[in-house]
């Protein structure tokens, strides 16, 4: 079950019209500009970047089912599962699974970041995962972001539910990861723990990984596929060199305040591109010039033309 989910996904956005409903041309465009990519395993749909909190039910399905006409028969497609109601999110878990998706990303609610029991949180996921029979992951959050990250007690109760099956680590923390990453693996070696900090992928990788869940290569599948090519063969000074280029680009998407601009960060940066045909968001976040022409730069720099 967890050998054929290994590899880089690359976590997609939705690009929208001007009356803020999906672009399913554009949206189909940007799936089969990633998918198609050599060193791309699939798609991490419905995620943050996804802006997963921001559409309905019928609208994320909606995403699966298009990901899924145009994803190929060898790709996997992961969907995050945002719902602070953990038996609407079972119920949303199966209806994902059966429009396409191979497994699916328990994101914990923002409302936890306020307080949360431990036992709250296991039994929002047992519920979820007693509803499905595919794969489930678990979200960890940055280290920063309170009752989000979850602590080693939790971690290991987590893993007693029989089908989650690995972690998008986010902790984006090295050392936080490093020591996730030995604690997970004691308990279940063949768990899957990926590394998912865009920040962070080349310490983290070069440590190890089964894998990765980022935004980056929803912008340039190429370059991080280089890079962890580049590590996989022990190619170090030719990956640091590309890494120091990316991390440019990572910084000015996620280093900068306030964090939830990330999403539109991403999607300008696809619009210079000329990868999606507008940055519009469903909320009402936009971008300053001065951000914007950071990010211009960011491109730049890694030789990306536009």
């Amino acid at each position: 079950m967890t050998k054929n989910l290994k590899g880089i996904y690359a976590a997609t956005v939705v690009p929208l019209k001007k009356n803020k409903s999906i672009n399913e041309i554009a949206l189909k465009n940007h799936i089969k500009d990633i998918i198609n990519t050599n060193g791309i395993k699939g798609l991490l749909l419905n995620g943050h970047a996804g802006e997963n909190f921001t559409l309905n039910i019928d609208e994320q399905i909606k995403v699966i089912k298009i990901a899924k006409k145009y994803k190929g028969l060898d790709k996997k497609l992961i969907s995050g599962l945002n719902f602070e109601d953990a038996i609407l999110a079972s119920e949303v878990a199966r209806k994902m699974t059966k429009a396409g998706a191979d497994a699916i990303l328990v994101f914990p609610p923002f409302s936890w970041s306020q307080g949360v029991s431990e036992e709250m949180i296991f039994q929002h996921h047992k519920i979820i995962c007693n509803k499905i029979t595919k794969p489930v992951f678990l979200y960890q959050s940055s280290i920063y972001s309170g009752h989000l990250s979850y602590k080693k007690n939790l971690l290991k109760k987590l893993l007693k539910i029989k089908n989650i099956i690995g972690v998008k680590e986010g902790s984006w923390n090295y050392k936080s990861y490093v020591n996730n990453y030995k604690f997970l693996k004691k308990i279940k070696k063949e768990f899957l723990v990926m590394a998912s900090g865009d920040e962070h992928l080349y310490p983290c990788f070069e440590y190890a990984s089964d894998g990765s869940q980022v935004s980056l290569a929803a912008i340039t599948p190429e370059k991080i596929v280089e890079l962890i090519r580049l590590i996989k063969n022990r190619e170090f000074p030719k990956a640091k060199k590309l890494d120091k280029k990316l991390l440019i680009l990572a910084k000015n998407i996620y280093g900068k305040y306030p964090a939830n601009f990330a999403t539109a960060r991403i999607k300008y940066c696809l619009k210079v591109l000329k990868k999606i045909p507008s940055d519009l968001m469903r909320s009402t976040i936009a971008l300053n010039n001065s951000e914007k022409k950071q990010l211009k730069k960011s491109l730049k720099s890694l030789g990306l033309k536009f």
